[in-house]
């Protein structure tokens, strides 16, 4: 349920005033309004070159539909891709593949109750396409065909989103949402619609919804990104000017508040949490565009952070509860909410709630301590700074997504130097005083709904109705004292220099422009200096090894470590004496251990590049293991175990799982027996040490725009200066052999009405040219998708999509695996799986010809690495996977397009031979129980 909290409460948007100070747009910003009523945006950014942001937004939803219209705004969502003036069918998604966008990723759409949303990025270099991107947006607002046989094959499609999202589990989802909505018109108005309508609705309500309301007066379009304005905003001039407009108006649906205060209590078989929900609804936060709005958004935003660190720091102190929020927020543009969620222990619900309402109760009678807010102010201070600092050039994503804001919120798009202005002159007035006002505005804002939930085998142990509601009911009785923490903060991250090791030599990279540089403690540095740092230094690294690399006796403590001595803080610093050090402070460093290695990535602005290296070798050298925390985290796992319930789903995966990987001490779930016996917390620090204490085999890459001379000194005492010695990387774990005969899973004891189906393939020899394989893998994986969607999806609507995953590694141990996977009807498996064996043989013998899609692939492919080039996370990543797969040449990284282009339809028939036919399947398929 508190997945459905966080994924309802959107950004957030806040109350206006017609008496204060309107904020001033960006001036980089074109916003007008065409005669016909429609708006245009256009924000220029080259942030990322030759890359646009494009999209038509519609102020039209699920709302408007009548009652033989339910599901079809969404509906007609679907068919802006199949068939507008200027392309028919599929052919807009064929062109645009073409142009290097991708379907899914570059190109698609959203429906909401209020809001439609077409979206389109695409390559800006080629005229040619930007033309026909206004072209394909003019065709939504005006020229979708609805042909009635491409609406008929939709219905499937539709249909196959419909029952893809539905699951036992729905029922307390929506039991949630029902709540928010309040009885209103929204809980007759779900996006998705109801099956009976979207069965048998006639073309022409479809025909109707469209003329009423997609007209300009309630369109926008907007653009972000590498564009230039001028031929943009005369493009847009020349094809939306002209079309008509009848300005339909939009009625508006409201929610009411509650009226008083009430309890519901809900059980069934698959809740998996004892959890109570306190919401009360009240007015949206919205219409930020003057400056008493941007006040009240600024301090909700505080609060916020406020409260979310407040009940973060109570949960180190083992609360009888297991975890608590609050929070306030809009979920839906006419509400917003305020939402404290509270997880409970079985066992023990009326003392955690009687807990919580202490911690409240400190909110409501003293609001935060001076420290909090101090701490809180600087730190959101500082990065907005560094945000005005850094980005110069805001990026296109960004500025699309406040444009919307902008379009549908009322939310003014001010620039970050007149932002930042704003932080500052309303931090200086909003103290402890003014922050406990709103914290208590609480009281009188109508009524609360409590909404509790828990497995149904607990109902017998759980309070009466009565019982709960006087618990809840009890806050204003309780007495608190005023809360506290004390807190020692030491005045230096290291308590010595730690000793310079030696530079053995350096080695110019010059396919990569980049330096290695070897430590005689054993350490490699990777050293590349780039512009698109921008005044940032990137700190990262990894070795070989990792879970894999410890025997089975270590396997569970290593799992513990890493977090642990986390939370337990290094050197003289608890975890929250270092948060304390840091404010203000842009370094950061996190150290994680996985499977087939472990390593740390951190950053920092330039400013604080010596306090990185500082806070890396503190982390790596100096962990703790608190005692207390340490049994807090084993307590609660354990109870997580014994309140564990696995539903039949769960088992099917956990049975597939032991199929394709083997049933082991690495695939095996822990148990509360092995957590008790093997968990020690005198393993923490030794285990930890054992993957972060030494340098020896450490791959480190720096990404700066800074000179190497200036951070040598730095490199050599922090780095050069953690302890020489042997650390094994060699894996201890054997992974089981592939399976050599086909095999099949099928269940029938499903909740829900649909089935669920995975098919996988593995090998266990790995081609050793690892980057020529990923790039096959790859273009294979696009192409085998392309062709299951289109027969699957656009010419049978059996299904609403279709994964297929590609992957291959050489760690622990050579191995390739390939997924093809779905949700559909059950009566329509055999089909399906018939289908999908008919694709895969036609593309291996030739009857299916693909290679125009390899040439849309490819073209994507290209276009992307070209974009990724552009930042400092391809340059870790591709560093890093040179030498942990031990590449033998930077060619894909020099030559990535010359590989991309190389690899022919014959070689992937062959491939797709090796991966699909030859290779024994393991069918597994989920049905719903009889």
């Amino acid at each position: 349920m508190k997945k459905v909290l966080l994924s309802l409460l959107l950004a957030l948007v806040f109350i206006t005033s017609c008496f204060s100070q309107q904020l001033e747009q960006d001036s980089v910003l074109v916003k007008k309004t065409l005669p016909n009523g429609l708006t245009y945006y256009i924000y220029p950014t080259d942030k990322v070159k030759g890359e646009g942001f494009f999209r038509l937004l519609v102020k039209v939803g699920s709302l408007q539909e009548s009652e033989k219209q339910r599901g079809l705004a969404h509906f007609l969502e679907h068919m802006a891709f199949n068939g507008i003036a200027h392309f028919e069918a599929n052919k807009l998604i064929d062109f645009l593949e073409r142009n290097g966008s991708k379907f899914g990723h570059d190109l698609n759409a959203h429906t909401s109750y209020h809001e439609t949303v077409y979206k389109l990025k695409i390559p800006t270099h080629k005229k040619s396409v930007l033309d026909s991107t206004m072209l394909i947006m003019s065709d939504w607002v005006d020229g979708m065909l609805l042909d009635s046989t491409e609406v008929e094959k939709e219905r499937g499609v539709v249909l196959s989103e419909w029952l893809s999202k539905q699951s036992p589990q729905a029922e307390s989802s929506m039991l949630f949402l029902n709540t928010l909505l309040n009885e209103s018109r929204y809980t007759d108005r779900r996006v998705i619609g109801d099956t009976a309508t979207l069965r048998n609705f006639k073309h022409k309500e479809l025909k109707d919804f469209y003329d009423k309301w997609y007209d300009p007066s309630l369109m926008a379009i907007a653009v972000s990104g590498d564009v230039d304005v001028a031929e943009i905003e005369e493009s847009i001039i020349e094809r939306f000017g002209s079309k008509p407009s009848v300005s339909p108006k939009l009625k508006t649906y409201g929610i009411q508040d509650y009226k008083a205060d009430s309890l519901i209590v809900y059980s069934d078989e698959w809740v998996k949490n004892t959890e109570l929900n306190i919401i009360q609804l009240r007015e949206p936060m919205r219409d930020v565009n003057n400056k008493q709005a941007y006040t009240h958004y600024l301090t909700r935003s505080l609060l916020n952070k406020l409260t979310e660190q407040r009940f973060a720091t109570l949960s180190y102190d083992n609360p009888i509860y297991k975890s608590a929020s609050i929070s306030i927020g809009n979920y839906l543009p006419v509400k917003g909410a305020y939402l404290a969620s509270i997880k409970l222990k079985p066992d023990q619900i009326l003392e955690g709630m009687g807990q919580f309402n202490q911690h409240y109760k400190q909110l409501l009678d003293y609001g935060f301590t001076n420290a909090e807010i101090e701490k809180e102010k600087t730190s959101m201070l500082h990065s907005f700074e560094t945000r005005v600092e850094k980005e110069s050039v805001p990026s296109a994503s960004g500025m699309i997504e406040q444009i919307q804001q902008d379009f549908f919120y009322g939310n003014s798009i001010v620039s970050l130097k007149s932002e930042l202005e704003l932080i500052r002159e309303n931090f200086a007035q909003i103290d402890s005083l003014y922050l406990l006002q709103e914290l208590n505005k609480v009281k009188n804002m109508g009524g609360f709904r409590y909404l509790f939930s828990t497995n149904e085998e607990l109902m017998d142990s759980i309070p009466s109705k009565e019982t709960l509601m006087a618990s809840i009911k009890n806050l204003e009785n309780i007495k608190v004292e005023r809360y506290s923490r004390n807190l020692e903060v030491p005045e230096n991250l290291l308590s010595y220099t730690p000793e310079e090791g030696k530079v053995l030599k350096i080695k110019e990279l010059l396919e990569i422009d980049a330096k290695e540089i070897y430590l005689d403690n054993g350490a490699k540095i990777i050293y590349k200096q780039t512009d698109s740092a921008e005044e940032k230094i990137i700190l990262s690294g990894f070795r070989k090894g990792g879970y894999y690399a410890l025997d089975s006796t270590d396997y569970v403590n290593a799992m513990y470590a890493a977090p642990v001595v986390s939370i337990s803080g290094y050197g003289s610093f608890s975890r929250e004496a270092l948060s304390e050090y840091l404010i203000g402070n842009s370094a950061k460093v996190q150290l994680l251990i996985d499977k087939t290695r472990s390593g740390f990535s951190g950053s920092s602005d330039n400013e604080d590049v010596e306090t990185l290296f500082e806070l890396f070798y503190l982390k790596s050298t100096e962990p703790r293991a608190d005692s207390t925390l340490f049994h807090q985290v084993k307590d609660r796992m354990v109870q997580s175990l014994e309140e564990r319930t696995q539903t039949p789903k769960d088992k099917f995966y956990e049975n597939l799982k032991y199929l394709v990987r083997g049933e082991d001490y690495t695939t095996k779930p822990q148990t509360v027996e092995q957590i008790q016996e093997n968990l020690k917390l005198e393993a923490m620090v030794p285990i930890y040490g054992k993957f972060f204490g030494v340098a020896n085999n450490y791959v480190v890459t720096i990404i700066t725009d800074k000179d190497l001379e200036e951070l040598l000194p730095l490199i050599k005492t922090y780095i050069g200066g953690l302890p020489k010695g042997d650390i094994s990387t060699d894996y201890k774990y054997d992974p089981r052999p592939v399976l050599d005969e086909e095999t099949a899973l099928v269940k029938r004891a499903g909740e829900s009405p649909k089935s669920i189906v995975s098919l996988v393939y593995q090998q266990n020899k790995v081609s050793r040219n690892i980057p020529k394989l990923e790039i096959e893998n790859e273009l294979l994986e696009s192409i085998l998708k392309l062709k299951l969607i289109n027969k699957l999806r656009e010419d049978l609507g059996l299904v609403y999509s279709v994964s297929v995953a590609i992957s291959s590694t050489q760690h622990p141990a050579p191995l390739s695996r390939q997924t093809i996977s779905l949700v559909c009807d059950p009566k329509d498996v055999d089909r399906i799986t018939k289908e999908i064996d008919l694709i895969i043989k036609g593309m291996v013998n030739g009857d299916i010809d693909f290679d125009d899609d390899l040439t849309k692939v490819k073209s994507n492919l290209i276009k992307v690495n070209k974009l990724k080039k552009q930042s400092n996370s391809y340059w870790t990543k591709a560093i890093r996977d040179y030498y942990f797969d031990d590449y033998s040449s930077w060619k894909f990284i020099q030559d990535y397009e010359e590989m991309v282009l190389g690899i022919n339809e014959k070689q992937l028939r062959k491939k797709t031979k090796k991966y699909f036919v030859k290779t024994p399947e393991v069918k597994a398929i989920f049905h719903p129980k009889p």
